[in-house]
């Protein structure tokens, strides 16, 4: 299996939302006393802005680009790496290379 990194495309937003906000709702270090719907709406509106930016990275099989793997993005809170649960292991290394992807294009 090869995987390949990409820039965000319109159609993986939904993936991004869904697993940044489950995932960081969930944290263990996230100690909000807001309700989960006004914590969330903020957590979209800052997305938002990371889309516009433009400099989200997707990590997807090369033979498939629209199975996504996961991502990562850098903003004001610095860099978040998401990767599928089965895909961290087995020395694929995704999240090495969204790491390294990212702070390359931000020279």
């Amino acid at each position: 299996m090869k995987v390949l990194l990409r820039n965000m495309q319109e159609g993986d937003q939904n993936f991004v939302f869904a697993t940044y906000l489950r995932n960081r709702w969930f944290d263990k270090t996230n100690k909000t006393t807001l309700k989960r719907s006004t914590w969330s709406a903020i957590q979209h509106k800052r997305l938002e802005k990371v889309f516009a930016s433009k400099r989200v990275v997707m990590a997807c099989l090369d033979e498939d680009s629209d199975t996504l793997l996961g991502y990562g993005f850098v903003d004001q809170d610095g860099p978040y790496i998401y990767v599928k649960l089965p895909y961290r292991a087995g020395g694929l290394g995704i999240k090495d290379r969204i790491t390294k992807e990212l702070l390359n294009g931000s020279d």
